[in-house]
């Protein structure tokens, strides 16, 4: 389907009493340096937890990136552009914690994927921030064509070798060009002087990174090696000060206080 542009829902100010605000349970030892922020080492995977006091403070403007929640499928199951899966259960919980917690950055609206699973996430917290969304196909999953409802798990290394080299005319997916080409043009569209959160899918962010790193040339192989590199969990937040920073996550397991897994 082609890609028709952006719409704005604005909501009304939802209840309040749902969601628990007290989400710096579980973290280990918390000091704060400068009353904002502290980043500290996670002993089990070393990567940064940027533990947030639920205080507003100021900032100079970022693009936050939220992937979608847990869906009903299962986690190794390749979602791609399927638009009958919706959040589960604990996928809409997750939602809203995750809302909570990003309550300190002040953010104006919500750019979305128009695709349900991240419609959802993005609905649920725009409730709890009473902020409006746009929807935005840029942020569109990537179409992994024949492969969607497969179990990633079961793809044979020649099978994934031959989707990498010619996913149009094997696979029925999407060019791997013509999905960067679009996350690019969404990245340098955005204003970064002000506080916005895009809702996408995973990899999408893969070709984020990817865009960030070379802005004129893609590399599928690159790409695909991010995937083990940097695994990214549903609802993890990352940062982008602008077109020219890399990416930054902002969130590891304690953020939302919920069992990880893996999903697109």
């Amino acid at each position: 389907m082609a890609c028709k542009g952006s719409s704005v829902r604005v909501r009304s100010a939802p209840p309040r009493n749902f969601v628990s605000p007290h989400f710096l349970c579980g973290l280990k030892k918390f000091q704060c340096r400068g009353g904002v922020r502290k980043a500290h080492e996670d002993g089990h995977n070393s990567r940064k937890i940027f533990a947030i006091r639920t205080f507003p403070f100021y900032n100079p403007g970022m693009l936050l990136l939220l992937r979608h929640s847990y869906t009903t499928k299962k986690p190794d199951i390749i979602q791609g552009t399927d638009n009958t899966i919706e959040l589960s259960d604990l996928g809409r919980v997750q939602a809203a914690n995750v809302a909570v917690r990003l309550k300190p950055f002040n953010l104006e609206y919500i750019v979305s994927s128009d695709i349900t699973r991240a419609q959802q996430t993005a609905e649920i917290v725009a409730d709890v921030l009473n902020i409006p969304i746009k929807y935005d196909c840029r942020l569109n999953e990537y179409n992994y064509g024949t492969l969607t409802g497969h179990s990633a798990k079961e793809l044979s290394p020649t099978t994934l070798q031959k989707f990498l080299v010619n996913p149009v005319d094997d696979f029925d997916a999407e060019p791997f060009e013509s999905a960067f080409v679009r996350v690019g043009n969404f990245l340098e569209s955005i204003d970064y002087d002000r506080n916005i959160l895009a809702v996408t899918h995973s990899t999408i962010l893969y070709l984020m990174m990817c865009y960030l790193e070379n802005k004129t040339e893609f590399n599928v192989g690159s790409c695909w090696e991010k995937r083990r590199i940097y695994p990214t969990q549903n609802c993890d937040v990352f940062r982008i000060r602008n077109p020219e920073s890399d990416m930054r996550i902002l969130k590891n397991k304690y953020f939302c206080k919920m069992k990880r897994q893996r999903g697109s």
